[in-house]
C-alpha cells in the first residue's frame, strides 16, 4: 500500500488556563482519511541560543494513496 503524507505545524498559545493549540483542523483532516503518525515539539531559543520551551509542534499525517 502506497501512503501520502501531509506536516502541519501547530503553534501554541500562552492563554489563563495553560498553553493551548487550535486542533480543529485534525478533526476535518480525520474526517478526509488522515491519521496522526507522528509529532515533534518546536522548541524556542533564547537570545544566547540556549532552548527554554516549547512552542508548538510539527505534526506528521498520512492516509492511503488513491489508486489510479
Amino acid at each position: 500500500m502506497m501512503f501520502e503524507y501531509m506536516d502541519k505545524m501547530v503553534m501554541f498559545q500562552d492563554t489563563p488556563e495553560g498553553l493551548t493549540a487550535d486542533m480543529g483542523w485534525l478533526k476535518e483532516a480525520g474526517e478526509h482519511g488522515w491519521e496522526l503518525v507522528s509529532s515533534v515539539p518546536l522548541i524556542a531559543p533564547n537570545r544566547d541560543g540556549i532552548a527554554y520551551g516549547t512552542v508548538g509542534c510539527q505534526m506528521i499525517l498520512k492516509r492511503p494513496k488513491p489508486t489510479q
